[in-house]
């Protein structure tokens, strides 16, 4: 996968995965910015963590 499309600053984000799309790291952003509060309590799971767990 190629992550040319990602900048420096975009891969900080707690989310980032190496070999993300732009739609999977879009559909994380959203997931993050709903859940901002669960952040803050130290208790956030990406959304590609948690499928990597379901498997």
């Amino acid at each position: 996968m190629d992550n040319e499309w990602a900048s420096p600053t975009l891969k900080e984000a707690p989310y980032w995965r190496e070999g993300m799309t732009v739609e999977e790291y879009e559909n994380e952003r959203n997931y993050f910015n709903k859940n901002i509060d669960i952040w803050q309590k130290g208790k956030y799971i990406p959304l590609w963590k948690q499928n990597e767990n379901q498997n």
